[in-house]
């Protein structure tokens, strides 16, 4: 039996999508088994920040070090997934 040109391509075809419509359907039963796992927490919506001017870079190393306590208390609230004001960071080391 000899199989021709057009049936090696439709069953390529047809394997191909078969393939793709498994991994669609395992990939959204993955996705609502993990969306069951994780725990939801209540993330409030941020609230629209003024618009303030830069300061030059070195106009006052005390203003640049409050900037970056700042950063660094609003980079942990948001890894801890809370609000910048329940932080006090009380000292910072460089490494």
């Amino acid at each position: 039996m000899e199989v021709s040109m057009f049936q090696v391509v439709a069953m390529g075809l047809i394997t191909v999508f078969a393939v793709l419509i498994c991994l669609i359907i395992i990939i959204s039963i993955m996705g609502k088994i993990m969306e069951k796992a994780a725990p939801k927490k209540a993330v409030p919506a941020p609230a629209a920040a003024p618009a303030a001017k830069q300061a030059p870079v070195a106009a006052a190393p005390a203003a640049n070090k409050q900037q970056i306590v700042a950063a660094i208390a609003v980079a942990i609230a948001e890894e801890m997934g809370t609000d910048p004001s329940h932080i006090r960071i009380h000292s910072i080391k460089k490494i």
